[in-house]
């Protein structure tokens, strides 16, 4: 087991840009870091194409409960848990404030994470407070996709009427194991300032 040289922290997830899923969308390291290439991708017309959110709070990532059967009783051997796998897990996060074609176009995503039960072909880059990208490098070590995600949900909107926002509660399910080949790169430059073309 490999040391951890210092700690790794996804600190607070503030926007994330969404595409298709989509080989070599980054050539390497030096496209991941060019501002340029994220421009030219938010610019571009066919599936590399990516999207970025507004701003929001509130992104956490719970722990993944077991998935088990039997266990203390005559249905496994020696009353031993089976242990199954791992559910899915439900990342919330909550815009604020944002107006009905914003929340609409938003919302166009969702159908890119079920296209048919089980199937995504939506990607989510992740960008926190600190310039990082967080992404999936996968088992090779030299990849730079999202994170295949399922089921986006945009609600309706919510309010509490005086003195109160406008807000809308977002969220997405993430697979068991999604975490498994994580990776954050600083950029030199904000990831949080790019900004999609116009609609």
């Amino acid at each position: 087991i490999a040391a951890t040289s210092c700690p790794q922290k996804f600190g607070q997830i503030q926007k994330i840009a969404f595409g298709r899923t989509y080989a070599d969308r980054f050539a390497d390291l030096s496209a991941f870091i060019s501002e340029p290439v994220w421009e030219n991708l938010l610019a571009a017309t066919n599936d590399s194409k990516l999207v970025v959110s507004p701003y929001f709070a509130g992104m956490t990532f719970p722990v993944a409960a077991p998935i088990t059967a039997g266990g203390n009783d005559n249905t496994t051997i020696n009353g031993v848990t089976d242990l199954q796998g791992g559910q899915m897990i439900v990342v919330p996060f909550t815009l604020t404030n944002q107006s009905a074609q914003t929340m609409r176009e938003f919302r166009e995503l969702a159908a890119e994470t079920m296209l048919q039960p089980g199937f995504s072909q939506l990607e989510a880059y992740l960008f926190n407070d600190n310039n990082e990208v967080i992404y999936d490098e996968t088992s090779t070590g030299t990849e730079f996709n999202g994170f295949r995600i399922y089921n986006l949900y945009i609600p309706d909107v919510a309010s509490n009427g005086l003195n109160s926002n406008n807000t809308y509660n977002c969220q997405f399910e993430l697979p068991f194991g999604w975490s498994e080949n994580w990776a954050k790169v600083k950029q030199s430059w904000n990831p949080r300032d790019l900004a999609n073309a116009a609609s």
